[in-house]
């Protein structure tokens, strides 16, 4: 956690939104509350995209944004696609424990309005954002992920409520978790979550046509993005 992506909005610690590791955070940070994005990033880890979009959720709507780094332990387990569903499952284990290591960390950050969590993430990051069990966010943003069973996981294993506020923004044809996909070929799939989130009044699906996998920079996924929070956050 300590080489977590921190940004917090202008005003925190000067005129501009503040970014750096969470260890390089000023000391004694006098703050009201704020809410809180925890991002789970891609396969491909924290880079300049993480990066970009964290310091838009600041400008933007003014919330705090955590992205851990999944590898920053020495032992993290990698995998090159196409893998076996056992090297698959052992990195997808590993980013529920960022999920759990993340809360247990946040009683120590008084400045983190722990009534107002949402928790978000992007492909490999997006998994454990579905799957996780808690309840202790207000709602989930879904990145690239269709919540379904395909060649990445065992089994889908969704552990979010029926109740549970969920926006999942999808490629129209993407390369990885698609229909089309060459990695699902022989596969039933259907390349989105429309089975996953059907009977789920408070979730939506949106397809973005002609998007790449990588897509929560896109203008249209800002726009969604933003309209979900203010009305979660409001």
């Amino acid at each position: 956690m300590q080489q977590a992506d921190l940004t917090l909005p202008a005003g925190c610690c000067g005129p501009s939104p503040w970014q750096g590791k969470l260890n390089q955070l000023p000391p004694h940070l006098e703050q009201p509350p704020l809410p809180l994005v925890l991002f789970l990033h891609g396969s491909s880890g924290l880079n300049e995209q993480t990066r970009r979009y964290q310091c838009w959720l600041s400008q933007v709507l003014g919330v705090a944004t955590l992205a851990p780094d999944s590898f920053a332990s020495p032992n993290r387990p990698r995998y090159r696609s196409p893998a076996t569903i056992a090297e698959y499952e052992a990195v997808h284990r590993l980013r529920q424990a960022e999920i759990r290591t993340a809360l247990a960390a946040l009683p120590q950050l008084g400045w983190v309005d722990r009534q107002r969590l949402v928790l978000a993430g992007s492909s490999e990051g997006a998994v454990a954002v579905a799957r996780w069990r808690g309840n202790e966010f207000l709602g989930r943003i879904i990145y690239s992920w269709t919540c379904e069973d395909n060649y990445f996981v065992d089994k889908a294993d969704n552990g979010f409520s029926r109740d549970c506020p969920i926006l999942n923004i999808l490629s129209d044809n993407d390369p990885f978790f698609g229909a089309s996909s060459d990695f699902n070929c022989g596969l039933a799939v259907l390349g989105d979550s429309r089975a996953a989130l059907r009977e789920m009044a408070n979730a939506r699906m949106v397809i973005l046509p002609n998007a790449p996998h990588t897509l929560y920079n896109l203008p249209a996924a800002h726009t969604h993005t933003r309209d979900f929070l203010h009305k979660l956050l409001a």
